[in-house]
This record gives C-alpha cells, structure tokens and sequence, in this order.
C-alpha cells in the first residue's frame, strides 16, 4: 500500500465519515485496485482490530466483487497457515478475468436534506426511555415519530445475521431492531425513516449509521433514509434541520426523564411494596411524554407531581452499598443488552446509580466548543454557548424542585469529570473512556461501594477502562468490576456480581466507619 499513491485516491465522497486515517488510506488503496487489471489485495488485519471491523465491510464495497485476501493475525498465527492461504489466494486469481471500471459505493451522511422528515415516521432506538424525549421533540416540530419497541432476543437475533460478530454488540441490536421493523406487515419504505445519530470516533459508533445503510440498501430498502446528525460542533446546526424547537425540546425531556429515572433508582431498592416506584414511574413516563408534545400540562406540574409521589411510597431504612454504572453509553442504559443489571443489583441488595445520558450530550458540547475555538468558527462558538446557557437553565430549574429529596440530583459538570480523570487519560483523548474514569473518580468521591464498567464485548474505549480500574482498585481499594456483553448470557457473571456485592457491601460498611472517625475528628 506505501507504493502506491493514496494520497491522490479521495473516497471522502463514498465514506464522508472515516474518520480514521488508517481507513481512509486502505480504502484508497482499495479503490486503485480495484481500478487496476493487474493488481489484487491482501488485507492483514489484527484479531479483535476495532476499526477493522467495519473497514473490512467498506474495503469489500470499494472492492466490487474483485477477489481478495483477508489475513487476521494474532499471537497464535502460524507462519504454514498463512502460506496456504496465500498460495491458495493466487491459485484462485491466475485466471481471474474482471472488469477493471470504477464503481465506487455512495453512501449518503444522513444530514444532506431532512426535509422527508415531514412526509415520513421517524423510528428511533430505544436505547433508554430517554428516547420517548426525541420522539415528543419530533412531533413537537410536526414530524412523525415513533420509539422502536424494546429489543429482544428474537430482534438481537436477526441482528447478528448481518454482523460479522466483530462489531460492538450494539450495531447487532441497533441493527436487529432496524430490520425487524422492515419486516413488519405493512412497513411503507415511502413513509418512513431511522433515527441514529453519527460521532467523529475515536469509537466505532459513528460507523454504525453507514453500516445500517449498506444493509437497508442489500434489503433493497435504499430509499429508506437514516438521518445522521453528527455529534460534532455541527451537532445543533444538524438537529435544528428538523425544527427551531427540536434541540430545547428534546433537552427538556432528556433532564425530565432523568430526574424520574433517579427517583425510580433511589426509591425502588428501598420500598416496602414491591412495584410501587415502577409503576409510578411508568404513570410519569407517559405525562411527561404528554406534556412534551403539549398534549396535558406542563413539565413543572408533571415534575412536581413526581417528587411528591415518590416522597410518599413507604421504604425502609435499610444500609445498602450504592453501586456506581458507568461504562459504553448504550450497554449500560439499554436493559437488553446489559441483561437488567440494575434490578440484579438490586436483588443482590444494592442500590445503583447509572451515569445520566445528559453526561454525554454536556461532553459533546464541550467538544464542539473546543474544535470550533480550533476553527475559529465564531457562528459555531456563539450557537455552543447559547445552547450550553439555557441547557444548564433548564436542568437548574427542573433541579430544583428535588433539592434535599434525591441523593444523586448534582451532576458534576463536563470540565470536572475531566479534571478528575487527568491523572489517567489526558483530554485530547476523546471519548467515553476519559467519561468513565472522571465519573468514577467523582463516585469514590462520593461514598461509592462499588464501580462497574458495563460495556460491550470488544469495546475499544471499554477495553481501556477496563485495564485503568484495576488501577483505580489498587489506588483506592474500592470493589471495581467490568462486564463485557456480546448477547450471551453467562452464569459467570451472576457468580462475579455476587462476590462483587458482596465486596462491595463490607467497603462500604469499613468506609462508613472511617468517615465517622474522621466526622468526629
């Protein structure tokens, strides 16, 4: 590939959003091949490579049908095994005949024209009930829009037929979803459309979009389009394609429901009637779904309501060790693909606090903000900070209301987690990663028994986590554990939550007794 002149080989009008340098080179590469009579591929890969998991899809795109090779290297790769496959590679090509005309793929970026919207239903993911915000923010600005139902295995299933298994398990969910809802009884390709937002990396999930093109294209559903908003400086500037309102909208019912989610979280542990706080916590869903789309009153009276609800369910006063989630955004909210581990917890006799998705969207302003002061795009820089002054308005405001009643009300903001994780990970490295180990930093802090890492199997910025908590066990002493999730359920892990609640339980009862000491000090 180093002889070859990729420089002069621009696929950024197939793959406008490879953000990885490595795949914009071998797809280049990829597209001179393609183009030679005389040249043929062999694409060495690393086991468990990341970005190759879904540079491997578009190579083979780029490549049109013309054969090549692909090498997947690891410690146990044999030099004879290789050669074989090798030899066997240019057997196979010696009288190949093919015809050398470019024919690139075009894959759109999903925020080119939004203006189906109108004419179409939106479906989006239900990563978290959070999604009932984006929904409401939809029909708020008068386009059609609906959650995708739960995941399940049957879903989960149809999935993992379009994914080689190398993927993060949330492209296999994201993509089972997607597809079962094509194949619906009375699906209107015409009428509809998919909600799934887009990234800059270093994470795979800014690829999840392209890919879920290719299969609706291979399903011949290509006039079905994904609307990408890209979380970038861009962010906003794509979201308010929809409608002025559809950013503040859905940022309201974001902290709504978040506020609701940590009632749910801090009550139910504790109640003395089971399924009381689930069911008020439901009741409340569907107002504060009502009241976005300006159906039935206002958040303030729905929130109020709530708080006085939850103060009222009759608890116990039980000691129990609070369980900090943290970890990939979608595992840790999504009760599928992480198996209910909330309500685990709890039955193990622990109670948890799962980091809040508004954490992220904080994040990617902040990013914004930085890249735009990079760019020197002063529209960009004014646009961030608007947004970020009334965001934080808004979640002072509903806050409020819940002073002295939640726990876990006050979110540290963005430049603290980064802060706190600075002595691991410095902040040019972007992503979840410098998130999780700020958030959990701010929960031993905070008289956390306990840190799990929910992420998915062979999650890049997971992985990382996963090998600095060990760290931070041996620098703190509090239980961590990661959990890696692939949609296959393991008796192992119950056995590892067990012993991890149960570490978790007497740190938290030696922490008691060395802030006591300290108290009286």
């Amino acid at each position: 590939m180093d002889f070859l002149p990729v420089e002069q080989s621009d696929v950024s009008d197939s793959w406008a959003n490879m953000y990885w340098r490595s795949g914009q080179r071998i797809l280049g590469a990829a597209r001179l091949i393609r183009s030679h009579p005389l040249l043929y591929a062999l694409f060495i890969g690393n086991f468990s490579c990341g970005p190759d998991s879904f540079i491997i899809k578009f190579f083979d795109e780029e490549m049109s049908g013309k054969p090549y090779l692909y090498l997947e290297i690891d410690e146990h790769s044999a030099d004879a095994g290789a050669i074989t496959r090798c030899e066997a590679f240019l057997d196979s090509i010696e009288h190949e005949q093919i015809d050398a005309e470019d024919r690139p793929v075009r894959i759109g970026n999903g925020t080119d024209d939004i203006s189906f919207a109108h004419k179409r239903t939106v479906y989006i993911p239900h990563m978290s009930d959070h999604a009932i915000a984006l929904a409401a923010a939809f029909q708020s600005c008068g386009v059609s829009a609906e959650m995708l139902p739960e995941s399940s295995r049957e879903a989960v299933d149809v999935g993992k037929k379009y994914v080689s298994g190398k993927e993060c398990y949330p492209c296999a969910v994201t993509t089972g979803d997607m597809v079962k809802k094509i194949m619906e009884p009375g699906f209107d390709a015409e009428r509809s459309a998919f909600f799934m937002p887009s990234g800059s990396g270093p994470c795979r999930f800014g690829q999840y979009n392209v890919f879920h093109r290719l299969v609706l294209r291979d399903l011949g559903y290509e006039n079905v389009p994904i609307f990408s908003p890209n979380q970038d400086e861009n962010f906003y500037r794509h979201l308010g394609i929809v409608g002025g309102d559809f950013a503040m909208t859905s940022w309201k019912g974001i902290i709504a429901i978040e506020l609701l989610t940590k009632c749910l979280h801090e009550i139910r542990p504790y109640e003395k009637e089971q399924g009381s706080a689930e069911t008020l916590y439901k009741t409340y869903l569907g107002k504060i779904y009502d009241s976005l789309r300006g159906v039935d009153g206002t958040l303030d009276d729905v929130l109020r309501s709530v708080k006085t609800s939850f103060e009222n369910v009759p608890r116990s006063q039980d000691e129990k060790p609070l369980i900090g989630i943290i970890g990939e955004i979608f595992v840790r909210s999504h009760k599928f693909s992480n198996e209910d581990l909330i309500k685990k917890i709890e039955q193990l006799g622990g109670e948890a606090y799962l980091a809040p998705v508004e954490e992220w969207i904080s994040y990617v302003n902040l990013v914004g903000y930085r890249k735009a002061l990079i760019k020197k795009d002063w529209s960009g820089i004014i646009n961030l900070l608007i947004k970020r002054y009334f965001q934080k308005r808004i979640e002072q405001k509903f806050g409020k209301g819940f002073d002295g009643f939640l726990k876990t009300l006050h979110e540290p903001d963005t430049k603290t987690l980064l802060l706190n994780a600075a002595p691991y990970i410095h902040s040019s490295f972007e992503g979840e990663a410098i998130l999780s180990i700020g958030k959990s930093i701010e929960l031993i802090n905070n008289g956390a028994a306990g840190i799990i890492n929910a992420m998915p199997f062979g999650c890049m910025p997971g992985t990382i986590v996963s090998g600095m908590m060990r760290g931070l066990n041996k620098e703190f002493g509090i239980p961590c554990l990661s959990i890696p999730y692939d949609g296959t359920e393991s008796l192992t892990t119950e056995i590892q939550l067990e012993a991890f609640i149960d570490q978790a339980r007497e740190y938290g009862k030696k922490n008691r007794i060395r802030r006591h000491k300290k108290a009286k000090k």
